[in-house]
């Protein structure tokens, strides 16, 4: 099966999987996944029986907001007869955004509530209220004779449960309905292209109720398009977009984690740990004397901080003591910004643009320049290089055995960088050109092909206190 890319924005784009077809285990039982943003790392389903999810942009209004608190999703849908009646056993899971949450008044960044443990228990909890779908596929695209049409999945609220996030929830028992309510199928002599359905367009529908039910119970494949009739034949149609979606979250809840945010920052409020702890000065303790760990003044200068990387923990310590720990879920490691009083934080799964982030020796997000994350850190003698990415990776070409310039140098634009990559493609060529000519028995040894890219980025220096000693712009040579 292809695999496809579809970007945030991609209610303004269109991807087809026209040449994906996918068979049923069984005749008449629909059992297809529809996936947005690869969620396969969270929920066990064959790729080769998804569809990617495509957006029209006349809906970018209802269906982009409830994109945005999540990474990635997938809605897993069955649909089959009994007698005369149709089944829908929908199924709904996704990965909530770790890197902040849009509620009603505010955005609640990730990074700075993550000091507070209370708070990040109320960020993880949040999970949408309500998910409202339709979704498309082609039946029997390739044998209209024997049930092809193509077919409109009506996916409501009341028919799912939602679980939190990343977990599969308990399987609801399958929903019964009338015809007409749960799919509606375009097979008459015009195109599909603009009969995408809303859920708010389902209704009962008795009079193509035996025609419904005899396209779904012949169908033993299904795919992105169907066969259509027209005034020269039969030929395939595929639709703008194959699913609509609306999620809806609690913004309240979220708007409220800002709110309490923000009092703590201005002492408005104490966080629950802080208030056991002020509660616990004003008891008269009893001095403790002997001499172990637990006698070992507090540190308030935190000397010696070390950054800890190990398989399910990341955290900053001082001697024996842990000052934060950072979720092992979010990040893949820390390292010391070498003769700074900073570290990285690299992230697990989010794009490069956005993949580290500079904290103090508490733990803290840094910004330099009102940027908080980085697509690239590094220290040379206390001067820090950060890289801010503008844009995703622009492909140039995939090769072996290249020699190139480095990733580090500054480039005037990307016909430069593609330059330096077609350059050292010539170059290869030539070398190859040379030996065999010499010895036409020559053995090369041939490496896995590399992918080369350039990005636009802005690129910081600093000094040992993030104070910016130079800012440059270019391109860079990614691979």
């Amino acid at each position: 099966m292809k695999t496809y890319l579809l970007t945030l924005g991609l209610c303004s784009f269109v991807l087809f999987t026209a040449g994906q077809t996918i068979k049923l285990k069984k005749k008449g039982e629909v059992d297809v996944a529809f996936v947005y943003n690869d969620p396969f790392s969270y929920i066990d389903y064959p790729r080769d029986r998804t569809f990617t999810m495509e957006f029209k942009s006349c809906y970018n209004q209802e269906i982009y907001p409830g994109l945005r608190n999540l990474s990635s999703m997938a809605l897993r849908v069955r649909a089959w007869t009994i007698l005369d009646d149709i089944v829908v056993n929908p199924v709904f899971v996704y990965k909530l955004n770790m890197e902040r949450l849009q509620g009603n008044h505010y955005t609640v960044s990730y990074s700075q509530i993550s000091k507070y443990p209370d708070l990040v228990k109320r960020y993880k909890a949040i999970r949408p209220t309500s998910v409202n779908a339709v979704v498309g596929m082609g039946l029997n695209p390739d044998n209209p004779n024997d049930g092809g049409a193509y077919a409109f999945f009506n996916i409501r609220n009341n028919d799912l449960l939602i679980a939190a996030s990343e977990k599969t929830p308990y399987a609801a028992a399958p929903t019964s309905g009338n015809w007409g309510s749960f799919v509606q199928m375009m097979y008459i002599d015009y195109g599909i292209n603009n009969a995408f359905r809303r859920p708010s367009d389902f209704q009962s529908n008795n009079e193509d109720k035996d025609m419904m039910r005899k396209y779904l119970r012949n169908t033993a494949q299904v795919a992105p398009f169907a066969l259509t009739k027209s005034l020269t034949g039969m030929g395939k149609s595929s639709p703008v977009c194959n699913t609509y979606i609306k999620i809806t979250w609690p913004v309240e809840a979220i708007d409220a984690i800002q709110e309490l945010y923000l009092k703590y920052e201005k002492g408005e409020e104490k966080p629950p740990g802080e208030e056991a702890a002020a509660a616990l000065a004003k008891m008269q303790l009893e001095r403790y004397n002997r001499n172990d760990e637990w006698a070992t003044p507090f540190e308030d200068e935190l000397k010696e901080v070390e950054a800890v990387s190990e398989s399910n923990f990341i955290a900053l310590r001082s001697k024996s003591r842990t000052i934060v720990t950072f979720d092992s879920k979010v990040y893949s490691g820390i390292r010391e910004l070498k003769n700074t009083q900073y570290f990285v934080l690299t992230r697990k799964g989010s794009s490069q643009r956005y993949r580290q982030e500079i904290v103090d020796k508490r733990g803290v997000p840094q910004e330099i320049d009102g940027h908080t994350y980085f697509g690239y850190v590094s220290s040379n003698g206390g001067v820090i290089t950060a890289d801010v990415y503008h844009t995703d990776s622009k492909f140039i070409a995939s090769k072996s055995n290249l020699i190139v310039g480095s990733r580090r140098k500054l480039y005037n634009s990307h016909e430069e960088v593609k330059s330096v990559v077609q350059d050292a493609i010539e170059d290869k060529i030539r070398r190859y050109r040379k030996y065999t000519a010499n010895d036409p028995n020559v053995l090369f040894l041939t490496f896995p092909e590399r992918s080369y890219f350039s990005r636009r980025i802005t690129r910081y220096t600093t000094l040992p206190t993030l104070e910016i000693a130079t800012k440059e712009e270019g391109y860079v040579l990614n691979y």
